[in-house]
């Protein structure tokens, strides 16, 4: 569908997209798409569609100033996203080539809070030019993508704002510490010493507690011990293995240590752990025997 809007080249394209509320609890919600192609007399003062607008700059530039009055300028191969609740303003002050969709859901405002930018440069720009034009194409043909198709691609255009890998040193910092995180998940059962995985990622023993914090949300000990307990938890619930196995294999010392540890982190204790999962079998053991009761009642040889 074309526009005449003021500054929009004619080659330019818009579509509304019309989807169910069926989805719309799950789903990120597409309310309509462009591709526009402007020049220096195309701006938008204060967008008043009540969404949240993805912008991805192919070529050119635009400017666009955010609710609380802040200025940013795009560059060809940037992402931006805008809260349209908050009426925001755009436009481009030379030539532009851009894709942008206006797009909803129920928590995209918690995502949104949670960005640490609204403004990236995109790591794949091919692939983030797919994300915007596999939906356009469908519509150029005529018809209207799949509602999945939709919040893949949003989904997928969305994660861009949380991928650090746009930045080349944030890059090899986290690849850094998934390394260290791995070591730690092979090697459960023996002792790891902080000195051991600051050796690996050739950092002194201090900058690497800091470091690590940081980057996992947990400091080496506490990340070691969560990944000790989760992995018992696991072989209570889903073995038969004995608690003096489960101490072994998870790289506690002995089973007091072990049981305090696993109450402190869980609130309850091992043997109680393995109790309950194995209440839970057995209530759905019956309950299927039950229902094989009925349907032999209702259906008699």
């Amino acid at each position: 569908m074309k526009l005449n809007e003021r500054g929009v080249l004619p080659e330019s394209d818009i579509y509304i997209y019309n989807s169910s509320l069926i989805r719309k609890d799950y789903f990120y919600q597409m309310l309509c798409i462009g591709h526009y192609y402007c020049i220096h007399t195309y701006s938008v003062r204060s967008n008043s569609l009540d969404s949240y607008l993805l912008l991805y700059v192919v070529s050119g530039s635009l400017y666009t100033i955010d609710g609380s009055g802040n200025h940013n300028v795009m560059k060809e191969g940037q992402l931006s996203i805008l809260n349209c609740y908050e009426r925001p303003s755009y436009g481009t002050t030379d030539r532009v080539e851009f894709f942008w969709i206006h797009c909803d859901s129920h928590d995209i405002a918690k995502l949104y809070d949670a960005m640490d930018t609204h403004l990236v440069s995109v790591s794949d720009r091919n692939y983030v030019r797919r994300c915007f034009s596999l939906l356009t194409d469908v519509f150029e043909s005529g018809g209207q993508p799949a509602e999945a198709s939709v919040n893949k691609c949003i989904t997928d255009i969305l994660t861009e704002f949380f991928d650090t890998e746009n930045d080349e040193k944030a890059a090899r910092s986290r690849h850094k510490f998934e390394n260290v995180c791995n070591y730690i998940n092979a090697n459960l059962g023996r002792k790891i010493s902080n000195e051991e995985l600051a050796a690996m990622a050739n950092m002194s023993p201090y900058h690497f507690i800091r470091s690590f914090k940081k980057e996992v949300g947990f400091t080496p000990h506490e990340f070691i011990l969560r990944s000790r307990i989760n992995n018992a938890r696991f072989f209570l619930q889903a073995t038969s293995m004995s608690l003096s196995e489960i101490t072994y294999r998870c790289g506690f010392a002995n089973e007091a240590a072990f049981s305090n540890s696993f109450k402190a982190l869980t609130g309850t204790t091992p043997l109680r752990c393995r109790q309950q999962a194995m209440g839970k079998v057995s209530s759905r053991s019956k309950l299927a025997s039950m229902d094989l009761i009925k349907k032999d009642e209702e259906n008699p040889v």
